[in-house]
């Protein structure tokens, strides 16, 4: 079985657990009193020339466990970073240690708009993001391989309740193209994630793994390898793997608009304050270089007045 296998049989199950426990009509009531952010999650990132989704999570199945002060730190600091536009909140309860809870939780603490990051597979789970005050949902392309349309029909319905959409592409290339198709929105934004989901758990889960808190089932050669099949016109975001300020360089070249990080912030062994400030100082510094190269450009050839 592989990591991704593993992770849908428990989704399914918690997932029927929250139906029992909350029948839809009681879940859509809860939908128009829902907190929102001040902004929509696709204008944040629009704003910026190139900016940080920071995520919220507190283990991951090849990273380990988090630290926990920079858990209960990390929201403080991501609502005070100017280059962090939105906050991914991971509501996977089995493999990454959150709930729907968190998501609540942090919809109290921040006004910048809230990523629910889960692997989404039926409409209820829609509808439970934005009744807990999620600005924006995870599609992934990968858990609809085989039924396209479905994915497409989760995007429809997000949509119509407000939500902006993540669309995430990497864990495979089955009904990709049926996809790129059938998704009109020149909203929906586009991820692109480095994670082998397709790597087993135990193998996920190393010792190493866990021991030095860092992922080893990314490839961040996909951020480069799938960028082309990212349709023009559309917002994009590279997912996962990424470790050090100086790869957000790299990103930018690839025409990239926002990096989605999250281990990097919260292991063990940083302060979250001091690691979110570096790749803070690294984005100021690419814009201020930005600013001086339109200036010098602006001085060579001043605009004739008169």
């Amino acid at each position: 079985m592989s990591l991704i296998d593993a992770i849908l049989v428990d989704t399914k199950a918690r997932l029927a657990e929250r139906k029992r426990k909350r029948p839809v009509a009681e879940l859509r009531s809860m939908i128009p009193d829902a907190a929102k952010a001040a902004s929509t999650f696709v204008d944040a990132i629009r704003s910026k020339t190139f900016s940080i989704v920071a995520e919220i999570k507190r283990r991951s199945p090849s990273g380990g466990r988090m630290d926990e002060a920079n858990i209960l730190e990390a929201l403080g600091v991501y609502d005070a970073t100017a280059s962090v536009s939105a906050v991914s909140i991971l509501t996977d309860e089995d493999h990454f240690g959150n709930s729907l809870e968190d998501l609540r939780w942090a919809r109290k603490r921040t006004d910048k708009p809230l990523l629910r990051k889960d692997f989404i597979v039926d409409e209820y789970q829609v509808l439970e993001a934005r009744a807990f005050g999620a600005d924006a949902v995870l599609i992934m392309s990968g858990l609809h391989s085989d039924d396209p349309a479905r994915a497409v029909g989760l995007i429809d319905l997000a949509r119509s309740l407000g939500l902006d959409v993540l669309f995430e592409i990497g864990m495979t290339r089955t009904g990709l193209q049926e996809q790129r198709k059938l998704i009109r929105d020149s909203s929906v934004v586009w991820g692109v994630n480095s994670r082998r989901f397709n790597t087993s758990p135990v193998r996920a889960a190393s010792r190493l793994g866990a021991f030095i808190g860092k992922d080893l089932s990314t490839d961040t050669d996909v951020h480069r390898d799938l960028r082309s099949l990212i349709p023009d016109g559309h917002l994009s975001i590279a997912e996962s793997g990424i470790n050090a300020p100086a790869y957000l360089n790299s990103l930018r070249t690839m025409r990239y608009n926002a990096a989605l990080i999250g281990t990097a912030f919260l292991k063990r062994g940083v302060n979250v304050s001091d690691v979110v400030a570096s790749f803070d100082q690294e984005i100021g510094s690419h814009r201020r270089t930005l600013n001086e190269d339109g200036q010098r450009r602006a001085s060579r050839f001043p605009v004739p007045t008169g």
